[in-house]
């Protein structure tokens, strides 16, 4: 690693390490998770969670992976760009009116959240003269998204006659939480609006976490997201996947305070003692959000510090007073803000009582990402 960030442009402040191995490793883990029939769909929205929706969605293609999951059309559009035509990509957020003749086009289905979507979609494939392909998804108590089991009711037939249907969706509320009440409740009731379709139609339920409820919930396509970048949430799956992504920030200026002395905007932190200081190049532009202030920490060296005073714009401060060797306190030196497979992105998040695909999509342009593996 030491090795990789040398060759990092002396410009960069920030990098985000991606292994492109490990991430594999992770989308056959899934595999072996599933039951005989079921595949992966591959969810690189929100620009693969952080990590880059390009080289991520190139990487699982490689993998064997066919079905990939972005929010919208823009998302849609970049992706297709770097996939061959047998690569099928759904629009979880469907469409608005006007979105209908691009999607075609450029060969993006739809999920279909509401009536309204349905009705686009129906008028467009009458106005061309064919059923042509969308998903649908159903509301099992999200409440966010999806047809209401009286939509189905109403219109199942108009739907079917219609429309091309990929498979039937729905998403899972409360997967993260072993033995809570909502999942077999969503699964009942997903059944029961499945069996409006038929069994001839594909059908969908789970993302990274519901695919460890059982075969029950697993369906025909899965839609793993975290578990592709190595996160888990659930606490007794954590990990189960391996980290994917690492992050450093470079040191900037160093600096020896007296005891008494703040540091950082509001004067949030007094020296107890006499201190040496780091200052490192990543701040809330970066994705690294203020509310991370007081307790987070980095590593140089191998040995954790803590962050110190109030998160800028631009950078942080580490206290460095503990750390004995000069060789790591030089400028231009990288101290590590995770530390794989020890600490990883996962823990630091959990611990700052926040989500780790959170972190990661905050990242801005800023970070420098260098894929590896």
């Amino acid at each position: 690693m030491e090795k990789i960030l040398k060759s990092v442009e002396p410009y960069v402040m920030s990098v985000a390490t991606i292994d492109l191995g490990k991430l594999s490793n992770n989308y056959r883990k899934v595999q072996s998770e599933l039951a005989p029939g079921t595949v992966v769909g591959g969810v690189v929205k929100a620009n693969s969670y952080g990590f880059g929706a390009v080289p991520i969605s190139k990487q699982l293609y490689e993998e064997g992976c066919r079905h990939f999951f972005v929010a919208s059309v823009d998302e849609g559009l970049e992706v297709r760009e770097v996939l061959k035509d047998d690569a099928e990509i759904f629009l979880l957020a469907g469409i608005l009116k006007g979105c209908e003749q691009i999607c075609l086009e450029n060969k993006l289905t739809p999920v279909l959240n509401s009536m309204y979507e349905v009705d686009l979609w129906i008028d467009f494939s009458k106005k061309i003269g064919r059923k042509i392909k969308a998903a649908i998804q159903v509301d099992t108590g999200m409440v966010r998204n999806g047809l209401s089991k009286n939509d189905v009711e109403k219109h199942y037939q108009r739907i079917l006659d219609n429309i091309d249907i990929s498979f039937v969706m729905s998403h899972l509320a409360c997967a993260d939480i072993v033995g809570h009440y909502k999942n077999e409740q969503q699964l009942r009731r997903f059944k029961e609006i499945l069996s409006f379709f038929g069994n001839s139609v594909k059908a969908s339920l789970s993302a990274t976490n519901g695919i460890f409820l059982g075969s029950d919930y697993q369906f025909d396509i899965v839609r793993p997201g975290k578990a592709l970048y190595g996160f888990s949430i659930r606490e007794d799956k954590i990990g189960t996947f391996e980290p994917v992504m690492d992050i450093y920030a470079r040191i900037m200026q160093l600096n020896e305070i007296p005891q008494g002395e703040t540091i950082g905007y509001g004067a949030t932190y007094t020296a107890e003692r006499t201190m040496r200081t780091a200052t490192i190049g990543m701040g809330y532009a970066d994705g690294f959000m203020r509310k991370f202030a007081g307790f987070g920490h980095a590593f140089i060296g191998g040995k954790r510090v803590p962050i110190v005073g109030r998160i800028s714009m631009d950078y942080m401060v580490i206290d460095v007073t503990d750390i004995e060797d000069d060789s790591c306190l030089q400028i231009g030196k990288w101290a590590a803000l995770t530390q794989s497979p020890d600490y990883t992105l996962e823990k630091w998040a959990l611990e700052m009582d926040t989500l780790p695909h959170e972190v990661a999509c905050r990242f801005g342009r800023r970070v420098k990402k260098v894929y590896i593996g």
